[in-house]
C-alpha cells in the first residue's frame, strides 16, 4: 500500500544544492520545504509539521547542531538528519548524535542512499508514532503506515491517504482547509483553488466504497471534521415524542389530563401527523382494553 505523503525540512545554506535535494526528493514523493539559514529553519517548523529534517552544519548564522539542540528541547520528536562536507572524526558523529539527531552522514551522499536513510528514520515504533488511530469501523496504522476498515487493509491514493490522517487524528474536530493544504503541499507548490475539496470528495469515495462507518462532514466556509457513526446524535422524530406524550397521559391510572400541544406539534409534516394520530389510537385502544 502507498504512504501517505511525508513532509521534510532541508536546510542548506547552498541555495542550489538545497534545491538539487529538494527535486530529488520530490521526484520520490515527499513533499519537500527548504530554509538556507537557522533563522529561515525556525520560522519553517513554526508554521508547518514535518515529518523528518535534513540538515546541514555548516550554516549562515550558527551551527546547524545548536539548532538540532534547541529542536529536542522544545519537544519535537521529528527525525533529524545532519549532513555535513567535512572530513569528521568519529567525535564529531557522536557529538551530532548525543545532540539529538537520528543520523550522522557524509557529503556528498548518493540520492538513493539519502532516500534510504530518510525512510529507515522514518520507521519508528508505534510508541512514539502513537497508537493506532480509530473512527468507527475506521482505523488508521501510523507505524505501518496503514488503513483498515472493518479490519480488512484498504488500498488508497497517497494524497487521500494523507487527508484521511489529519482527519483521524482530529477526529470530531474541525480541521480548516488551511491544515490540510499545509500538509499536503509545500510552501513553493501552486496549488488550485479547489484541490482539497476534489481530495475530500475523492476520499469519501474510497470510504463509501469500502463500507466505512465514520462520514467526513463538511463545515462550509471553514474546514471538514470525520465523524464515526456512532458520535453522530440521533434526532428523534417530533412524532415520536408526541405520541409518547400521548401514550403516557392515555394509559395514565392516575387520570392524567392530555398532555398540552406546543406549537410546533400541531404543524407536524403530514408523514409525522399520520405517525402521530396513529399511535394515540394505538395508546387510547390499549387503555380501554384495561
Amino acid at each position: 500500500m502507498l504512504g501517505p505523503i511525508i513532509r521534510i525540512l532541508v536546510v542548506e545554506a547552498d541555495r542550489a544544492s538545497a534545491k538539487s535535494v529538494a527535486d530529488a526528493l520530490n521526484d520520490k514523493g515527499f513533499v519537500v520545504d527548504t530554509a538556507w539559514s537557522i533563522e529561515a529553519a525556525r520560522d519553517a517548523v513554526s508554521v508547518a509539521p514535518y515529518d523528518a529534517i535534513l540538515t546541514e552544519r555548516v550554516l549562515p548564522d550558527g551551527d546547524g547542531l545548536d539548532w538540532v539542540r534547541e529542536q529536542r528541547r522544545a519537544g519535537r520528536t521529528a527525525p533529524i538528519l545532519i549532513a555535513t562536507a567535512e572530513r569528521g572524526a568519529v567525535r564529531h558523529r557522536v557529538e551530532g548524535l548525543d545532540a539529538g539527531a537520528d543520523d550522522y552522514i557524509q557529503k556528498p551522499i548518493p540520492m538513493d542512499e539519502l532516500v534510504a536513510r530518510l525512510r529507515a528514520v522514518l520507521r519508528r515504533p508505534s510508541a512514539t508514532l502513537g497508537p493506532v488511530l480509530r473512527a468507527g469501523n475506521l482505523e488508521f496504522d501510523p507505524a505501518l503506515r496503514e488503513v483498515r476498515i472493518a479490519g480488512r487493509p484498504t488500498r488508497m491514493p497517497r494524497r487521500e491517504t494523507c487527508i484521511l490522517e489529519m482527519l483521524i487524528r482530529r477526529a470530531g474536530k474541525t480541521v480548516t482547509k488551511g491544515i490540510l493544504e499545509e500538509g499536503l503541499y509545500s510552501f513553493e507548490d501552486e496549488v488550485s483553488s479547489n484541490a482539497i475539496e476534489v481530495g475530500v470528495y475523492r476520499l469519501r469515495g474510497h470510504l463509501q466504497g469500502a463500507g466505512a462507518t465514520a462520514r467526513i462532514r463538511t463545515v462550509r466556509g471553514i474546514g471538514y471534521v470525520l465523524e464515526s457513526e456512532d458520535a453522530t446524535p440521533i434526532r428523534i422524530p417530533s412524532a415520536v415524542m408526541l405520541a409518547a406524550k400521548v401514550a403516557a397521559a392515555l394509559s395514565s391510572r392516575d387520570g392524567a389530563t392530555f398532555p398540552a400541544l406546543s406549537p410546533g406539534a400541531a404543524s407536524l409534516p403530514q408523514p409525522e401527523a399520520h405517525v402521530a394520530a396513529l399511535a394515540a389510537a394505538l395508546a387510547l385502544s390499549m387503555t380501554q382494553l384495561n
